[in-house]
């Protein structure tokens, strides 16, 4: 297989690498959550491999985490090994290939891509997170979804082996990838972009995207974004709205006033049980109002008892 990854094993002091009982609240964009009872931040492949390989021979469960922008953590932490991504943020380009490491922020992405005269990802911009989380969840605005610009992506199975994914295989669907759901490590992600020597264009059309939605009020407090997935046919915030739900709180959790299919910390005193039984009333209601089931976007991490 050719693969744009090295695949030299280098000697990793992995003592260094592994950190026991680290708080999580700080890395989730809800600012909630426990400890993980173990956390690494991989910076290049033969890291990734050799703490993906730690947590194998010690039998511990890999939790991935790269923005913490889709992801509700447990306020009881995060059982075994949580790999953040952040640290992998290393790109090239081929032509009009960009290919980016999964822990590169997608805002940060789009710049570069613009700076090296190649669009495409434009419509995401604004979008909190990182490329591999994009990809993972599918991400899409503006009319775009993330997966019709891959070209490949280079990912960790669940023995540690580097395989490849071609975008051609179109495994993907509304809010999903072949990466959702299983325990396969994004690492890389290749996408066929537009030569575009107009950058100016570019970057006007990215950044009207990031301040609609800035001047929607979305990220004015703490959340993660939408909560819910849209059902076939309607939006999930008109429901919530409709059903008048605006405003409603537990705890420290509201439904945002500016977007309902919001769920905000807005005074930073919120715990993630707030937001899971803020979230779970929701959809009752809307389950009674209007008979239609809401299911979750947000990924629930770490030791739920549900």
């Amino acid at each position: 297989m050719n693969t744009t990854i090295r695949n030299a094993d280098e000697k990793i002091n992995i003592d260094q690498l592994i950190h026991r009982n680290v708080a999580l609240s700080p890395l989730s964009s809800f600012g909630t959550g426990g400890e993980a009872d173990w956390l690494a931040t991989p910076k290049n492949l033969p890291e990734l491999r050799a703490i993906v390989g730690w947590a194998r021979e010690k039998n511990l469960p890999v939790t991935i985490l790269g923005g913490g922008s889709n992801v509700l953590i447990s306020d009881d932490g995060v059982e075994g090994l949580v790999l953040l991504t952040s640290g992998l943020t290393s790109y090239h380009f081929r032509g009009s290939i960009f290919c980016t490491q999964a822990g590169l922020p997608l805002d940060t992405a789009i710049n570069v891509a613009i700076e090296h005269s190649l669009s495409g990802l434009e419509p995401l911009g604004g979008l909190p997170g990182t490329v591999g989380g994009a990809v993972r969840g599918n991400a899409g605005a503006g009319g775009l979804w993330i997966s019709e610009l891959i070209e490949w992506i280079d990912y960790l199975d669940s023995e540690g082996n580097l395989a490849r994914y071609h975008g051609i295989d179109n495994g993907f669907s509304y809010k999903h990838s072949p990466f959702t759901g299983t325990n396969r490590i994004i690492y890389e992600i290749a996408f066929r972009l537009v030569p575009n020597k107009n950058s100016s264009d570019a970057r006007l059309k990215k950044e009207q995207s990031r301040t609609e939605r800035l001047e929607s009020g979305q990220f004015d407090f703490p959340s993660a974004g939408c909560i819910f997935k849209n059902p076939r046919g309607t939006s999930a915030g008109k429901l919530i709205d409709e059903a008048g739900l605006k405003g409603m709180a537990i705890g420290g959790a509201t439904v945002s006033e500016n977007h309902a299919n919001f769920i905000v910390n807005n005074e930073r005193k919120a715990t993630s049980n707030d937001i899971f039984e803020l979230s779970t009333m929701v959809a009752h209601e809307v389950k009674k109002r209007f008979d239609i089931e809401l299911e979750r976007e947000i990924i629930l991490l770490g030791r739920w008892n549900i």
